[in-house]
């Protein structure tokens, strides 16, 4: 029996096209790539389940691919770009900072930073929830982020940019995503039905991205509840139940 994959996993963007609802921030960062205007930090904000956090691991493996395509995709085919595909790359460093919040924890990472990456230009560390960090914490970090190697790129991801310290703030890009609109969210689903062979209709998913209120991984999750209520025929009816 196939195991089975949450529609959030199994369809998460593999590139900048694919994110949904964040076209002005995509193209911005495939400009950066293409002219190789790479800041040494970013702080991605917003709402959760709008597309930070792939947007990071996109950025990530395209810097890093060998044989760019002319619309500033990765290709997807270097050994580079199957390392990112298949979750072994080693240069993509996360940190969850809501459970790694702590002095300690921010140095274990700061050691990684120094080593360079072993294939590609380029090491990526993620740090998700980052206004979590304690204070501490965020001091240890604020002088690698003030003198980082020249192979490091930091990605900030947050819900709450007020609780970032001013001085992490004026260190970063900063790129404020958005609530995804709910058409986005529709046609994404209905993109999601067809390929799954669910039928559906237009009331039932307008509920569904409703509900989620501008977090595709929250419709996505809704999505699959329904299905599991629905079998593969989702009605309106069912839906609201």
């Amino acid at each position: 029996m196939e195991q089975y994959i949450v529609s959030a996993r199994k369809y998460r963007p593999q590139n900048f096209e694919s994110v949904i609802g964040q076209n002005s921030l995509t193209t911005t960062l495939k400009g950066a790539i293409e002219t190789n205007h790479l800041a040494h930090a970013y702080l991605f904000c917003g709402p959760r389940g709008v597309g930070k956090t792939t947007c990071a691991r996109i950025f990530a493996k395209t810097i890093n691919c060998f044989h760019p395509k002319e619309n500033g995709e990765a290709c997807d085919e270097c050994d580079s770009c199957i390392s990112f595909n298949e979750q072994r790359s080693m240069n993509i460093i996360e940190l969850d900072a809501a459970s790694n919040n702590g002095v300690d924890n921010m140095r274990s990472f700061i050691e990684k930073v120094q080593i360079p990456p072993q294939m590609g230009k380029y090491k990526v560390f993620i740090i998700d929830e980052v206004h979590m960090l304690s204070t501490d914490a965020f001091n240890a970090f604020l002088k690698t982020l003030e003198e980082p190697p020249a192979h490091a790129i930091f990605i900030l991801a947050t819900t709450e940019k007020h609780k970032i310290i001013p001085t992490i703030l004026s260190r970063c890009q900063i790129y404020e995503f958005s609530r995804i609109t709910i058409n986005d969210i529709v046609s994404n689903l209905k993109q999601i039905a067809e390929k799954e062979g669910i039928t559906t209709d237009e009331d039932s998913l307008n509920v569904i991205a409703q509900k989620a209120d501008g977090a595709m991984r929250d419709a996505l999750s809704i999505f699959d509840q329904v299905v599991n209520f629905c079998g593969g025929n989702i009605t309106y009816d069912k839906t609201i139940q």
